[in-house]
Parts: C-alpha cells; sequence; structure tokens
C-alpha cells in the first residue's frame, strides 16, 4: 500500500527547500512567505492538460468513498447510490504513471511537518507547468487511489475471494474499532475536496476574461490560488500518512485537527471569493444583456425596462404627476421620451425648466417639424444610493411638484452602471431623449433645453445647431460695424440690444432694463442684464449695418433654395421703419426675441408684475417672453413696411410675410410688396423710385 522509502529523485528535487524545512513549521508561516516559497516552482507555459475530467472522476471517487465512510462511522448504512457521479470525457485515459508516482511519494513521506513540506515542494516541482487547479487535483487524484480502494475493499462481498483477500492485506476488518478517528478523517477529506472544487471553479472562471473592474472579487482570490493549492497538496499527504487510523492504529506524527482548522480557514475564504465572484459575474452579464438591448433597441418600453427595473418585475408601474396614481410603463410605447435622470439635491431650477417644457408642449402649434407635441413625455428617474427617510421625505416633496411620470423605488436601481456609464450620468442632471424605438436622439438636451426652451423641441442636437445658426447672419453684421459687441455676448449674460430713432423711447428704455438689473429678484435668479444702444457712441455705424443686412437680403431673395434665416432678417428689417425702435433681446450670442420698442417697453415697465416668473420659469429670458407675448396682444396690430435700397427690381419673385401667425405670400402690385394677413385693406401709397431704385414693401393687417 506504500513505499518503505521515499524515491531516490526526491532527494534532488527538494533539496533548495530542506534547509529551511527542517527548521519552520509551515503551520507557522504566513500567507506572504508560503506564496512566495511556492511561487518560485510555477513556470507559465500556457499550456492546459484534461485535469475536469480528472477532477470528475477523483471526484466520484471521495464522494463515494467518504459516503461509505460516514455510513461506517455512524452505522446508518447510507445509501451510497444517491451519489450523482461527475463524467469525465469519452475515451479519457488518466495519467496513471504520473498518479502512482505521486501517491508513492505521499505515502513514504517521513514523519514531521517538515518532510510534509519538502514532498509538497518536491509535487509542485513536478507539476510546475501545470496550472495552478491542475497542481491541486493532481495531488487529490493520487490520494484517492489509496483511499478509493480502502473503502472499495471495504464493501467486498463475501462471496469475493480475491477481494476478501485484498481486503484482509489492507486490514479493512479493523474499519470498526475507532469511528470518532473514521468522523474525523472523513471530514478532512471532505473538506480538501471541496477546496480543491473551489480552486478549479475559480480557476476556470478566471479563464473567461473578466476584467478586474467588473469582478475584483475574482482577481483578489486569483492572488490567494497558490496557497490555497500548498495547502490542498499538503493535507493530501498528511491524509495518505494517516490511512492507518482507518483500521485502528493510533499515530499522533500528525495533530490532523491543525490542518483541519487551516483548511476550513483556506475554504472559508475561497467560498467568500466565490460568493462574490458569482454575485460581480451575475451582475456583469445582466449589464451585458441589458447594455444589448440599449445599443439595438426596438421599442421605448423594453429600454426603459433595462434602465429601470429588475428581472422580476412582470408589469412595472410609473407615478402619473398629473393625476397622481401609478400607471403601466406601457404608457410609453410608440411615444418620445425626455429622461430627467437627477440626485434629490439642487434640482428645482431643473424642475421648474421642465414645467415650462411640459407647459409648452401643451400648447400650439400642436405639430411642428413633422412631430406631435402629444407623443412626447418626460419621465424623472431619480439618482439614490441608499435610501433613508430623508431621502424618502424628500422624493416626496419634489414628485409633488411634477406633472409628469416618475420611477418609485426604494431598492438598488437595476440599470445604475448602464445609466452611469452608457448615459455618462455623473451626478450631474441629464436629460437624454429617446424616440419610439428606444433609439437615443440626443445624449442631454439639458443644455440645450436651459438656452432655447420649448423652442429647442424636438431636441434633436440639429434643433440646437440650427437654433444656435439661426442668427449668425445678425452677429456678423453687428460685429463687423461694433467689434467690441463679442465681448458683451460672452457666458450667459442677458443683453438687450436696441435701436431707434425716437430719443425719449430709447432713454426710457435704457432706465427701465437699469431698474430690473438691479431688481432683488433679478439677483436672486443670478440673472446678468446689460443693454446696448445701437449707435449711440457712433452714429456711423448704423447705415453700413443696415446696408449690410439689406444687401444679404437681396441676395437670399434671389437664391433657389429658400435659407431658413430669411424670415428672421425680413422680420428685423420690417422693425427697422416701426417707431418708436426695435429691440433684440439675447443670451450670450443666442438670440431669445426680436419685438417692437414700444411692446418691449411696455414688458419692461411691468416687471413688478411679472417679476415673481423669472424664478418661476427659470430664466429671465423665458419669463420675459411670456409677458411680452401677452403685452403684444393688447396692442392694436399695425401694418409694417420694408424699405430696400438698390434693390434688383427686375426680379419680382414672391415675398412671404414674416408675421408668425400669417405667412401668405405678399401681393405684388408694380415692384411693391403687401400682405394684410387675408384681409383687404385700402393699399398705401408706394413711394417713388429714387436714382438707384428701391421698392417700399407694404403690409397691413
Amino acid at each position: 500500500m506504500s513505499s518503505s522509502m521515499a524515491p531516490s529523485s526526491l532527494v534532488s528535487n527538494v533539496s533548495a527547500y530542506s534547509q529551511q524545512a527542517k527548521t519552520s513549521n509551515p503551520l507557522a508561516w504566513s500567507d506572504d512567505k508560503i506564496l512566495e516559497t511556492v511561487y518560485l516552482t510555477h513556470v507559465h507555459t500556457g499550456e492546459r492538460y484534461d485535469v475536469e475530467s480528472l477532477f470528475n472522476l477523483t471526484s466520484n471517487i471521495l464522494k463515494r468513498s467518504t459516503a461509505v465512510a460516514d455510513s461506517v462511522a455512524s452505522k446508518t448504512g447510507t445509501p451510497v447510490g444517491l451519489v450523482e457521479d461527475r463524467l469525465p470525457l469519452t475515451g479519457y485515459e488518466p495519467p496513471i504513471r504520473k498518479l502512482k508516482h505521486i501517491s508513492a511519494q505521499m505515502m513514504s513521506t517521513l514523519p514531521g511537518e517538515h518532510h510534509a513540506h519538502m514532498t509538497t515542494m518536491s509535487i509542485l516541482d513536478q507539476l510546475k507547468s501545470h496550472t495552478w487547479d491542475g497542481k491541486a487535483i493532481f495531488a487529490l487524484a493520487a490520494f484517492s487511489l489509496e483511499y478509493g480502494n480502502f473503502w472499495h475493499l471495504v464493501q467486498t462481498p463475501s462471496g469475493d475471494t480475491l477481494g476478501r483477500s485484498l481486503a484482509t492485506m489492507n486490514r479493512v476488518q479493523s474499519v470498526d474499532k475507532n469511528r470518532q478517528a473514521i468522523a474525523d478523517y472523513n471530514s478532512l477529506v471532505k473538506n480538501l475536496l471541496f477546496a480543491v472544487e473551489c480552486i478549479t471553479e475559480l480557476e476556470k472562471l478566471s479563464t473567461k476574461g473578466y476584467e478586474h473592474k467588473d469582478v475584483p472579487a475574482l482577481s483578489e482570490a486569483m492572488q490567494e490560488i497558490p496557497v490555497a493549492v500548498y495547502w490542498a497538496i499538503i493535507t493530501a499527504i498528511i491524509c495518505a500518512n494517516h490511512l492507518d487510523l482507518l483500521f485502528g492504529d493510533s499515530d499522533d506524527r500528525y495533530e490532523l485537527s491543525n490542518y483541519d482548522v487551516k483548511l476550513a480557514s483556506i475554504v472559508s475564504k475561497l467560498k467568500a471569493h466565490l460568493t462574490r465572484s458569482r454575485k460581480h459575474i451575475g451582475e456583469l452579464e445582466d449589464y451585458w444583456r441589458r447594455k444589448r438591448v440599449l445599443q439595438t433597441p426596438t421599442e421605448i418600453v423594453e429600454v426603459l425596462k433595462v434602465l429601470v427595473f429588475h428581472n422580476e418585475i412582470q408589469d412595472p408601474l410609473v407615478f402619473d404627476g398629473l393625476n397622481r396614481q401609478m400607471v403601466s410603463i406601457e404608457v410609453f410605447r410608440k411615444k418620445h421620451v425626455l429622461v430627467f435622470i437627477s440626485g434629490l439635491d439642487s434640482i428645482r431650477d431643473e424642475i421648474r425648466l421642465l414645467q415650462s417644457i411640459y407647459v409648452g408642449l401643451q400648447e400650439e402649434p400642436r405639430e411642428l417639424k413633422g412631430y406631435r407635441k402629444e407623443d412626447f413625455k418626460i419621465l424623472w428617474i431619480p439618482i439614490v444610493d441608499d435610501w433613508t427617510l430623508l431621502h424618502k421625505a424628500e422624493f416626496d416633496n419634489l414628485k409633488l411638484e411634477m406633472p409628469w411620470y416618475v420611477v418609485e423605488y426604494f431598492y438598488p436601481l437595476a440599470g445604475i452602471r448602464l445609466i452611469r456609464e452608457d448615459l455618462s450620468y455623473k451626478n450631474k442632471p441629464i436629460l437624454p431623449v429617446l424616440n419610439p424605438l428606444g433609439r437615443i436622439v440626443n445624449h442631454n438636451a439639458m443644455h440645450m433645453i436651459f438656452v432655447w426652451g420649448i423652442d429647442a423641441f424636438p431636441f434633436r442636437p440639429t434643433d440646437d445647431e440650427s437654433l444656435t445658426q439661426k442668427w449668425n447672419w445678425f452677429w456678423a453684421e453687428m460685429k463687423k460695424v461694433y467689434p467690441r459687441l463679442q465681448d458683451l455676448i460672452k457666458g450667459d449674460t442677458f443683453i438687450f440690444i436696441y435701436g431707434g430713432t425716437d430719443p425719449k423711447w430709447t432713454q426710457d428704455f435704457a432706465l427701465a432694463i437699469e431698474k430690473i438689473k438691479r431688481h432683488e429678484i433679478t439677483r436672486k435668479a443670478d440673472a446678468v442684464i446689460e443693454h446696448f444702444h445701437f449707435g449711440k457712441e457712433d452714429k456711423r455705424i448704423v447705415p453700413r449695418f443696415w446696408i449690410g443686412i439689406e444687401s444679404l437680403f437681396a441676395n437670399m431673395i434671389q437664391k433657389k433654395h429658400k435659407d431658413p434665416t430669411i424670415d428672421e432678417i425680413k422680420s428685423l428689417l420690417c422693425l427697422k421703419q416701426d417707431q418708436p425702435g426695435w429691440v433684440l433681446l439675447s443670451k450670450g450670442p443666442n438670440v431669445k426675441l426680436l419685438g417692437r420698442g414700444d411692446q418691449m417697453y411696455a414688458t419692461a415697465v411691468d416687471f413688478e408684475i411679472w417679476k415673481e416668473k423669472v424664478l418661476e420659469k427659470v430664466g429671465f429670458d423665458v419669463a420675459f417672453k411670456e409677458y411680452y407675448e401677452r403685452k403684444r396682444r393688447e396692442y392694436p396690430v399695425a401694418c409694417a413696411n420694408m424699405q430696400l435700397a438698390n434693390y434688383p427690381s427686375d426680379i419680382l419673385d414672391p415675398i412671404y410675410c414674416p408675421d408668425s401667425n400669417c405667412g401668405r405670400s405678399m401681393e405684388i402690385a408694380s415692384v411693391s410688396y403687401k400682405c394684410c394677413h387675408g384681409h383687404t385693406h385700402e393699399n398705401a401709397e408706394v413711394a417713388p423710385a429714387e436714382s438707384g431704385g428701391f421698392v417700399q414693401i407694404e403690409k397691413r393687417s
């Protein structure tokens, strides 16, 4: 059953470790010292042996053997047939010569921990090109040859003469002498098998290419695997040296309990790593599944599900802020969704902004740029990592301010990694826009909505670009005659640019803006307001500016394809002739409003009436524009006229009314254009052409 002495090769293989081993007990060594010692034997070759089949056979042997041992120790007669066998690959041939050689080394190891250590190092040296789990499996398989053989002979039928003779030779007839020793021994073997199972599973997971940041527990486990392999091998050697305990001999060469405690500690660590690794891998695979849905979406509802809800929730619900009730997520099917993602802190400005968008989606026109406003919904996904009572209270308060839909949850958000990594949520509010197919048409519309409000509808990046470029012509001509304007329109400063021929109006308008600028509400809203009287410093720049604008218009009107900026140019040219003047309101370089001087002045003078709206409407410009539109409707509609110097009079293309509520083609009479918005009025006199020619275009309402 065992050799009387160690093979001669053992001496040469372990000579490098013998001196250290004789003076030390590995049970007293630190894990770092064992790792340093063990790692010297390992060679990375990249080769992989079929250790899985060998482990399956070994596992079958040990599980059935320990089942027999349990039945003997407890006299319960546990049915061994209930043990589930692992199947090796078809045609697998175990490396029997190597296994027998290692088994002989184990059985012939001399007493003393230092000898067990030397044999362990020798075995590791022989298996240096194997993977770490392969080393442990080979040692365990070598041990199973003797252990499995012993318990198999215990079950030899009385009629099997050869079997009974072998049983007698192996002294199995004495197995009942010390049942407690068998139970303790068997417990150690079970722990050994379980330790190797953990090692093999961790090694298998490590070959699947998971990154450290995704499965950190697996990386940590692989740091400890060499130490675990060492203790697995030395424990197998200790068990091989204690086979005599099974037939009643008492030999205290080793304390089995010491190794049982050490192995139990190793198993505990491996189990913890394995549990965490499985959890991380489960989360990672769930993230990949959700990411595939986001990358190749087919329906908006499915995308919202992977962003928010756990797999076990069959019919997800969201809170309807308008009706104050929970509704199915199906309300978003075939809809465009503005997904408001934020924490709970400091989002009042964003809420007020979205309230203005929500209202804008209900207003006329109902359809714009080929999209129906009613097809656009807003959904808030609050991001809270750890819900407390204070968080829940704040969430409830915020929710009451929202007439749109809200995700209501108080557990870890299923798609939080998707939101942070794929939607780029960095703890600051964002507003991705998703179409009915679930595709992201704008990764973050928050900034463009802050700048343009509902004018940004339907909130595509191209809408931002077109709005930004819409007034480039104005700034280009203005900077030609007044380069210093570039400094005034930097940042988010609100600037009123105004011009006209009535000195009283320009003075009154400037005073009204100064009052607004210094008002407490304005300071509270952090609104920086400036005003610029065009031509006040140098009157010579005024005609140069208008000549540039008229030339630009003359060039555009002759183009075959309509330039989208032509309507704004027409509006400005019409306002040029109005009394008392014209006003343009801009936020930085983004033009928000162009209007008649008297109506703009009336709006500014009434600031005390609408000042609270500055805080409610998220922006001075939004509040100003809203009140201006209301004030404008109180004024009688006056006819507008437009004069163009040096206009090419032989080009009689139609010109359309710049009024947003009209848009009809102006009637052509001689070389005059007029539009009365569908009503018939007496024509105004047409001014005669002067030298060089000009056309007076009149619009009546």
